[in-house]
């Protein structure tokens, strides 16, 4: 349109310009040849200011045109800015519509609760990680606020913040909430304060649900912890070392207790500058074997301490990583003691089967000594005159005699040796016993006694006593070949639990200790190991039996004691023996019974050895006693019926074939019988049911082997009792 008019009035304005050169071309005068317009003579006014006007109006035409002109692209220009301008506008709108979608959409699809509040805390957003952490819709939670989700101890803490965001201090915040379903949750709260005129209007915040997160945290710190405490007081030794170098990074107690080190010598240093290990070559096997396997199950390795001493360990060890650095974590379980308890053990049962295997061939040789002695007995009582048979009798005697001290002494050793307890004071026993045996020291021996004052009473056999203090007076002197001191010494002592974990054979409680020691030759380990030996010794043959520690072993353990010995070579030896002490006193000995005659007397013997029951049956039956006999417990009692129970005295082998001992033979023929009287023998001793059924006055034992008199004096007493 613009265009248009600008054409319109360009074309008028020519128009006007024609029109008038038109005019003057027709302005002449004819026949005088002269042109008006070539003759411009002077004009009146009128017509100057028509000329004036005619100029005026072509230059306000020229002008209105230029306008136009200017206008018509001043228009094409601002036509063209407002075309792009609307175009931008409308691409920013898109991209702030693709921008508040995706706003919207992560607002509503984030994880984290994204929510706005006002200074009050009233929420005004929430978005649905906010619904599911806040336990109720969001219609619900934009009519509530947040100290409404906090339960009472935290409501302080939550309006001291909002009090911090109205002065426009925006700080993180970790709080506890408590949903509507009664769930709670740990928020990290990361804000940002909205503020209009220098003032906080609003809060917006993001808040992360870290509750899963302060678990695991929970978790770790807690089997740290765990880790921590079970390392620090764990009673095995544990070490943490890089595996770069072998260095000790951190050590337990018992690591230091173990090896006698202080913190601050271990730490930082290697097992080779330390010199803990006993031989260098398990070291390096060690290490070795480490790098292969990464770990290391129950090995067993020497240690050394600082001290000097050694000790034998378990060592285990499995990699672990301390902040990227390889490192062995190493366990060493301490066996010493564990080991030589298992030697101990291994002793004692070795001790055990030997005096199993002693008592049975001590039985047997005493019922052939039973056999032996009464036989040799019977024909001494025939008075023969034959002079030549009296030295070989004499020598079947001392030999039948020697047979029976040894068949004792395994006995002994074995603990099936027959004991009379009493309260004994050992100090008393010790001295008089020193008296009848001094002449066994030589005059280079100086034998000292060293007894405690007020030593308690023990209830042992003095008999017994005897022969341990003989045996290792004996033995003392044999170890001080060129003489030395000798010296017995007495003392109570009380043994502690923890004493008792260091000693296998010691017991918790009150005893009096009975110590032998000599300044003698002293063993070696090997040696010490084998002293109770039933027939080791280190004598030359023929200077010695085998049997005499053999019987101190024995003798104290059957009155509930034990030993320990102490021995270096080149330095001597200490025996010491230890008894339980008590308070009891000596029953008094019953009064005796008024004799009683043999006459009518029957008398059933039940033995299993027939030459034992031969010899009983000739000796008793040369008494006037009236004899019957059985092999075995049935055929006793058969005999029982037999006999209606006229049978004044049971003479019976504790032990016995068959299945039925002579106890419960007994048991059997007083439950018909109450008052029958029962004359119990055995090569044994009787063991502790025994000595309780023994200890009526309806019983009594007589240990093989036995005389013929012994025999005779002790029916005769039995049958005295009332």
């Amino acid at each position: 349109m613009a265009s248009a008019v600008v054409v319109w009035i360009v074309s008028q304005w020519l128009g006007t310009r024609n029109t008038q050169a038109q005019n003057l071309e027709q302005i002449n005068i004819p026949g005088n040849g002269v042109n008006l317009a070539q003759q411009q003579p002077e004009q009146p006014a009128l017509f100057s200011i028509a000329g004036f006007m005619t100029d005026f109006q072509d230059v306000a035409l020229a002008l209105m045109a230029i306008l136009l002109l200017v206008a018509l692209g001043w228009s094409v220009s601002l036509r063209r800015r407002v075309r792009e301008q609307t175009e931008q506008i409308r691409m920013q709108a898109e991209r702030e519509a693709a921008l508040n979608q995706k706003y919207r959409e992560l607002f509503e699809h984030a994880n984290d609760m994204v929510y706005s509040h006002d200074v009050s805390g009233k929420f005004t957003s929430v978005n649905k990680a906010g619904e599911r952490i806040l336990g109720c819709a969001r219609e619900r939670a934009l009519e509530m606020r947040l100290s409404e989700f906090v339960e009472k101890p935290h409501i302080k803490e939550v309006e001291a913040w909002l009090d911090q965001c109205a002065r426009g201090e925006a700080l993180p915040l970790e709080l506890q909430v408590m949903g509507r379903t009664n769930h709670r949750s740990i928020l990290e709260i990361s804000a940002r304060l909205v503020r209009a005129e220098g003032k906080t209007i609003s809060v917006e915040g993001i808040a992360r649900d870290v509750t899963e997160k302060k678990k695991a945290e929970e978790a770790l710190r807690q089997s740290e912890e765990r880790f921590s405490s079970a390392f620090r007081v764990s009673p095995v030794a544990i070490g943490i070392c890089n595996v770069s170098e072998w260095r000790f990074i951190d050590v337990n107690e018992s690591f230091l207790r173990l090896f006698g080190f202080a913190r601050g010598e271990v730490v930082g240093q290697t097992a080779t500058d330390l010199a803990i290990w006993e031989n260098a070559e398990d070291e390096m096997r060690m290490e070795k074997i480490f790098l292969n396997e990464l770990s290391i199950c129950g090995a067993e390795y020497k240690f050394r301490m600082k001290s000097g001493g050694t000790r034998t360990a378990l060592l285990f060890a499995e990699r672990i990583e301390l902040e990227t650095t390889p490192c062995a974590l190493i366990i060493m379980y301490d066996v010493t003691e564990r080991l030589h308890l298992e030697s101990e053990l291994r002793k004692a049962l070795k001790m055990e089967a030997i005096g199993r295997l002693a008592a049975g061939v001590a039985h047997d040789f005493n019922n052939l000594l039973t056999v032996i002695q009464g036989n040799l007995h019977i024909v001494r009582a025939k008075n023969i005159s034959y002079i030549e048979l009296h030295q070989p009798l004499d020598r079947i005697e001392q030999a039948s005699d020697r047979a029976a001290s040894l068949t004792r002494q395994l006995l002994t050793f074995s603990r099936q040796q027959a004991m009379q307890r009493k309260p004994l004071d050992l100090n008393e026993v010790i001295n008089n016993g020193i008296k009848m045996f001094k002449h066994l020291l030589r005059e280079d021996i100086n034998l000292r006694l060293k007894f405690a004052s007020r030593l308690p009473a023990v209830n042992a056999d003095p008999t017994m006593v005897d022969q341990v203090v003989m045996n290792l007076v004996v033995n003392a002197r044999d170890a001080m070949d060129t003489g030395g001191d000798l010296i017995i010494h007495t003392a109570p002592v009380k043994i502690e639990p923890v004493y008792v974990r260091t000693h296998p054979d010691a017991i918790a409680g009150d005893f009096v200790c009975l110590s032998v020691t000599d300044t003698g030759c002293g063993m070696d380990d090997a040696t010490k190991s084998r002293i109770f030996e039933p027939f080791f010794t280190t004598k030359d043959s023929g200077k010695g039996t085998g049997l005499g520690l053999a019987t101190v072993y024995g003798i104290v353990k059957q009155h509930e004691g034990w030993i320990e010995v102490e021995s270096e070579l080149g330095r001597g030896t200490t025996f010491k023996l230890f008894f339980p002490s008590e308070k009891a006193v000596a029953a008094p000995a019953p009064p005796p019974a008024d004799p009683v005659t043999v006459g009518g007397i029957t008398v059933l013997v039940v033995e299993d050895e027939a030459f034992v029951a031969e010899l009983v049956r000739s000796v008793l039956e040369e008494q006037g006693y009236r004899i019957l006999e059985a092999d075995n417990g049935l055929v006793a009692q058969q005999v029982w019926n037999d006999h209606h129970g006229r049978i004044d005295l049971l003479i019976t082998d504790l032990k016995m074939p068959h299945g039925m001992s002579g106890l419960d033979l007994a048991n059997n023929l007083r439950a018909l019988k109450p008052d029958l009287k029962v004359l119990f023998t055995s090569g044994f001793s009787p063991d502790s049911v025994s000595m309780e059924c023994l200890s009526d006055t309806h019983s009594m034992l007589l240990p093989k082997p036995y005389s013929p008199k012994k025999l005779i004096e002790t029916v005769h007493h039995f049958l005295e009792r009332v």
